[in-house]
């Protein structure tokens, strides 16, 4: 170790900026039914806007890794400081955009607030991938004697930040509360301002490239092919952990009443349960450790989807799940680490940003459509008068898989809520009289014609379902909450498919006389 470093210091710093990171990602999680009430924004939008949280993040990780190597870890993490900041700051600015565009073009107010939460995620995110580009090699240079289990204690800090942003979002974010919604989500920053008071100050170790004059070198493990198979699985585990956490607030929110506190639970588990990732190893190598975390993952997201009804049996697959999930990421990490030193942070760079593109960019819209259209799809079968009032005219679509009619969030929007079933349990036919009214005003003001002719649509969709509100509640609510079950039990077998090539890591590893660290030297 290199003189006048302070680990202790550098480690407090490190795990701070995963406890700003869990914050806003747990406030942001929170916000769909809010969103949807005030800005009209549906559960595909609400995806998009929580992928941009990791979008960003996946793009940047891994040229911040090769950044990282030529700048040092202290002129990065500068950055990521400063960029942080900006995204808390862009918040502030998506309420008066929604209302400058209310009263100026009403039909692109959903959209333009949408492209301001986007990009300041987008932002956030980029911020993320800049901080885990230095943060992972940082401490895999501070803790050379055991990196994976000091690794595993920095990554309690993405938990312990959600506990304190899922408390926050419990106590100040909803349709009834009295604080504006951006002060909760800009919370992430006072974590930002300790990590850069703690931080900026401090002498940081070397890098690997400032070693040595083989630059090269650092992509030495793309040549590995067991390298390339866990890029492949830790593309599994982004889907699997961060996928699921960017939803399960919102597939649950039939189920519970307050939605949010299981997030709380099963990140205060997570939260313990790193802490002790080190003498598991020790017993276990990594690979074994991934390999039964992937199995128990598996029967827990499967629990949940399709039995977990009641508040127990809830808890105890989310217990089940997060005692896989748990070790998952820092683990992968601490596995780059220690059997690809050379690559320094090319390496942890490199799986940092196959996960949080998958995440960015498959996981979150694909949870979303698997929930928006098992919905659609049960509505059409069990109710198809209902579903020809309560669907959108246009098709949705994602990927290569069928189109599907989502169920029309305006008229939930109407009656504050952002889903159907919420505004047909407790119908309040004033909202809906009150929205007609407020929609003809926008009328007389439009002097767009394309924008009177979409409000004119909503006002006739409002008087089509207005006579049988009451009577279409029921099968709506149960379309929504097959959808939302649907979509966890489908994704089980992500984790299903990671066992399997846990377990041919294994079998290779037994073969070549069992899984060592690899010391830099």
């Amino acid at each position: 170790m290199e003189t006048g470093i302070n680990r202790r210091k550098l480690m407090l710093a490190s795990f701070l900026t995963l406890i700003a990171s869990g914050i806003g990602f747990a406030t942001r999680g929170a916000m769909g039914e809010v969103w949807g009430s005030e800005f009209n924004l549906g559960g595909q939008e609400f995806g998009n806007i929580m992928g941009a949280g990791f979008l960003g993040f996946g793009i940047v990780i891994f040229f911040g890794g090769i950044v990282t190597e030529k700048l040092g870890f202290k002129t990065v993490l500068v950055l990521a400081f400063f960029l942080h900041l900006i995204s808390a700051a862009m918040l502030f600015a998506a309420r008066p955009v929604y209302e400058h565009f209310q009263t100026t073009a009403p039909a692109d107010a959903s959209l333009r607030v949408y492209q301001v939460l986007f990009w300041s995620c987008f932002v956030f995110s980029i911020a993320q991938g800049l901080y885990e580009a230095v943060i992972n090699p940082l401490i895999a240079r501070l803790y050379p004697e055991n990196p994976t289990h000091y690794l595993n204690i920095l990554h309690a800090g993405w938990p312990g930040g959600m506990i304190i942003g899922g408390l926050i979002a419990a106590v100040t974010i909803g349709k009834n509360s009295s604080i504006a919604w951006e002060i909760p989500l800009a919370c992430f920053a006072i974590a930002v301002v300790m990590y850069g008071v703690l931080a900026l100050p401090e002498k940081f170790p070397q890098t690997v490239a400032a070693k040595t004059s083989n630059f090269g070198e650092l992509f030495s493990c793309f040549l590995s092919p067991v390298f390339i198979l866990l890029l492949v699985l830790h593309a599994c585990i982004g889907y699997t952990e961060l996928g699921i956490d960017s939803w399960v607030t919102t597939l649950m929110r039939n189920v519970l009443t307050n939605p949010v506190l299981l997030l709380v639970y099963t990140s205060s588990l997570m939260f313990v349960l790193r802490f002790f990732a080190g003498p598991i190893v020790h017993k276990i190598n990594p690979i074994g450790l991934l390999f039964l975390s992937s199995i128990l993952a598996a029967v827990g997201l499967f629990w949940l989807g399709s039995e977990a009804k009641t508040l127990p049996m809830i808890l105890v697959a989310a217990t089940v799940y997060t005692l896989g999930k748990a070790f998952f990421w820092p683990t992968m990490l601490g596995v780059a680490g220690e059997r690809y030193p050379r690559s320094g942070a090319v390496a942890m760079g490199a799986l940092g940003a196959v996960g949080m593109l998958t995440v960015g960019l498959i996981s979150g819209q694909a949870i979303g459509y698997k929930a928006d259209s098992n919905a659609s799809a049960h509505l059409s079968q069990n109710a198809p008068e209902t579903f020809q009032r309560y669907s959108e005219s246009g098709t949705n679509k994602f990927l290569w898989f069928p189109e599907y009619h989502r169920l029309t969030p305006n008229l939930a929007s109407a009656a504050n809520a952002t889903t159907i079933d919420e505004a047909t349990k407790l119908p309040k036919t004033d909202k809906f009289e009150e929205l007609r009214s407020e929609l003809n005003r926008q009328i007389g003001k439009s002097s767009d014609a394309r924008s009177k002719e979409e409000l004119a649509a909503q006002i006739s969709k409002i008087d089509e379902v207005l006579p049988t509100i009451s009577a279409d509640a029921k099968p709506i609510q149960n379309a929504k909450n097959f959808g939302d079950h649907r979509a966890l039990t489908l994704t089980a077998y992500v984790p299903a498919a990671m066992a399997i090539g846990f377990l041919l890591l294994l079998i290779y590893f037994v073969l070549i006389g069992g899984y060592k660290k690899i010391d830099l030297s």
